[in-house]
């Protein structure tokens, strides 16, 4: 057995939605909360921090993120040297897990390894659930332009490329090979982006994109393989596809209307609204972009938070992703404090921490600090519930990070 660590009086925000509780003690041991007490925990040998003023809390889960999308323009993207990409994308990791994420669920760009050089060790970053490789049809915006249709852009120098399905058949297939190069979920573009490369793309956000039939097929398939399916997709017709074909979680969902709202609830689809991502494009990262995406981004800029509140009237699961692409990708911490304008502080954090845990089918193991639960923790300088601006300063405001009982981040005084 390891070396027990005790985590004493904290102030607990247990990731389930109660109060916080004062005074609370946590004991760790081989990678598990062994217990949550409410009194001081002594036990000789074990290694013990008091955390007096410190709030206690889960590690942070980001579902949407692109760690490895590191420039907007898909050609630039493209050309950045391969080591040049795993270094910096390493960097984008390792940040993402002092700001206090401990789990990622990458919407596309990364490959397997990065996810097996963070299981051994070689890069200290968050557990990661990767798409791989996106499930996009023929004529979408992941296109060079002037190629031919179906001849897609590499996401990166590595030679991750989009499945180009047009058709159940391909879909299915499609969907396959992403499970191949070793995805923890399939992820399809039912609509059009924000971020594309020409206006002869033409291809606006809430324009729909498959059938479903098309969407269908990939749901099977994930499902045939234990996983599931999650959507890329902004207006109501798109992600009332998504939903009649068995989709697992809309993204973004900027231009949806009441109906589509109700159809979700009743469905219990999991919403991942991704409010931060139009924030740092028209402010931080505005000058990257081209006059296309800038017309694209305003179509959608003022509807996310219309979008949220409208699904969290009717009751959705609301999760919590970032979706920062090129620069600024530091900022994800941003996320809460915005949801936070339309729900309360604590629903903000709930919806980063449990309601995460349950869209990625780990609520048993991740998402609240509760014994036989993994060890995912962090220490937080203040009282997030006064302040969730904290977490976009997480460098500084994140004092403690431990991932499955490790310690991974410690400025504490000791």
């Amino acid at each position: 057995m390891t070396k027990m660590l005790v985590l004493n009086n904290a102030l607990l925000i247990d990731g389930k939605g109660g109060d916080p509780q004062p005074g609370v003690s946590v004991v760790v041991a081989d990678g598990i909360i062994k217990e949550v007490s409410h009194k001081e925990v002594r036990i000789d040998g074990a290694r013990k921090i008091d955390l007096k003023g410190k709030c206690l809390m889960p590690g942070l889960i980001d579902a949407h993120v692109h760690p490895g999308a590191l420039d907007l323009n898909l050609e630039d993207q493209m050309n950045i040297p391969p080591a040049v990409f795993i270094h910096k994308t390493t960097k984008n990791l390792e940040n993402d897990l002092k700001l206090g994420f401990t789990t990622l669920r990458d919407g596309c760009t990364l490959d397997r390894g990065f996810r097996t050089a963070i299981e051994q060790g070689y890069i200290k970053g968050p557990r990661l659930y990767l798409a791989t490789s996106q499930i996009v049809q023929s004529g979408a915006e992941s296109y060079r332009p002037g190629y031919k249709l179906r001849d897609p852009m590499p996401q990166n120098s590595l030679g991750m490329i989009p499945q180009v399905c047009d058709g159940p058949d391909e879909v299915r297939r499609g969907a396959r090979r992403a499970l191949g190069l070793g995805a923890d979920q399939i992820k399809i573009f039912a609509s059009g982006e924000v971020v594309s490369q020409s206006k002869e793309d033409r291809a606006t956000p809430d324009q729909w994109k498959f059938t479903v039939p098309e969407i269908a097929a990939a749901v099977e398939t994930a499902e045939a393989a234990g996983t599931y399916v999650m959507a890329h997709a902004y207006g109501s017709t798109a992600i009332q596809n998504c939903i009649h074909a068995g989709v697992r979680s809309i993204e973004h969902g900027n231009l949806m209307d009441p109906e589509t709202a109700a159809l979700m609830v009743e469905k219990g689809v999991f919403y991942v609204p991704t409010l931060t991502c139009y924030q740092v494009l028209a402010k931080e990262s505005r000058g990257y972009m081209t006059s296309y995406m800038i017309e694209k981004l305003e179509a959608v800029l003022d509807k996310g938070l219309e979008a949220l509140e409208m699904a969290y009237r009717a009751g959705v699961k609301i999760c919590s992703g970032s979706d920062i692409v090129g620069p600024n990708q530091e900022l994800k911490g941003r996320e809460l404090a915005l949801k936070a304008e339309l729900m309360t502080p604590m629903e903000a954090i709930v919806s980063a921490t449990r309601t995460n845990a349950e869209l990625i089918n780990m609520a048993d193991r991740l998402g609240t600090v509760e014994p036989d639960k993994l060890a995912d923790i962090i220490v937080v300088d203040g009282n997030p519930l006064e302040d969730l601006s904290l977490f976009e300063r997480g460098f500084e405001s994140v004092n403690m990070v431990l991932k499955e009982g490790q310690i991974m981040k410690n400025t504490l005084s000791r």
